[in-house]
């Protein structure tokens, strides 16, 4: 996220037709969890080290595991958009590192330190299970490092933009803009911020809730139902206005929950 002159902005890449999942939709940078990421060279470019990261993320889960998720994140960001939350290795520029990268160099030997406080966990989504592919992601919030700039990979996605949460729904409803429903969900969650601060904060003080949708149909229709729907079984624990997704000839739109 970053501060714009009409309040906080998102940075979204699209996704390369060629790829097999949500080809040509916006989304955050993010991607799979790689063994490296928690391993102990890892884990020991962390500033702060793996304390707290666990408790962070509210799970159950080994500290070295719940720290390779931060470190993920950091590391996707940056192949994807070109941003670091932390520090390159003496002798390396941002984007001779990143061509190092995409050439088969292994991320970890290319980094001084690695900033995982920047990132504050927002939201956990795991996907329903009549999915046909399965995902348990984690998503972040953090504020664009100062003084770089993002810079799609040009292979995974495509183009990169800054763009306002409101903005960004508002393209979506309108066609112009693919969103999976838990990225849509994501954004609109956002809407309510008036700075990124205030995003950052309100993210660090409480646990980040845990959603999985609700796919259901009804006159020939498909629809995704989030929390608070009165289709879903949880209530309303993620805020925004977004409760029910249609399914409509490969695209979504929001319709009312009845």
């Amino acid at each position: 996220m970053r501060d714009g002159t009409a309040g906080p902005e998102i940075y979204l890449v699209k996704r390369s037709r060629t790829v097999d999942f949500m080809a040509g939709a916006h989304v955050f940078p993010g991607g799979r969890l790689d063994k490296s990421d928690a391993s102990p060279e890892a884990c020991a470019l962390l500033a702060a080290g793996v304390g707290g990261l666990q408790e962070r993320l509210g799970e159950a889960l080994p500290p070295t595991r719940a720290a390779g998720l931060f470190i993920g994140a950091i590391r996707e960001t940056f192949e994807e958009a070109g941003l670091l939350l932390g520090t390159l290795g003496a002798g390396w520029a941002m984007e001779e590192a990143r061509r190092a990268v995409a050439s088969g160099a292994q991320f970890l030997t290319l980094i001084a330190r690695l900033d995982a406080p920047a990132l504050v966990p927002w939201v956990r989504w795991v996907t329903p299970e009549v999915s046909p592919k399965r995902f348990d992601a984690r998503f972040f919030l953090a504020r664009a490092p100062q003084g770089q700039e993002p810079k799609v990979d040009g292979r995974e996605a495509t183009e990169g933009l800054w763009i306002a949460p409101r903005a960004a729904l508002d393209r979506w409803e309108g066609g112009d803009m693919q969103l999976a429903p838990a990225t849509a969900k994501s954004i609109d969650m956002l809407c309510v911020y008036g700075s990124v601060e205030a995003a950052l904060k309100d993210a660090g003080r409480r646990s980040p809730p845990v959603a999985m949708p609700v796919v259901w149909q009804e006159d020939g229709r498909a629809y995704i139902s989030l929390p608070g729907d009165p289709k879903h079984p949880l209530p309303d624990v993620l805020g925004g206005t977004i409760r029910r997704v249609q399914l409509e000839q490969g695209r979504n739109r929001t319709v009312r929950a009845a």
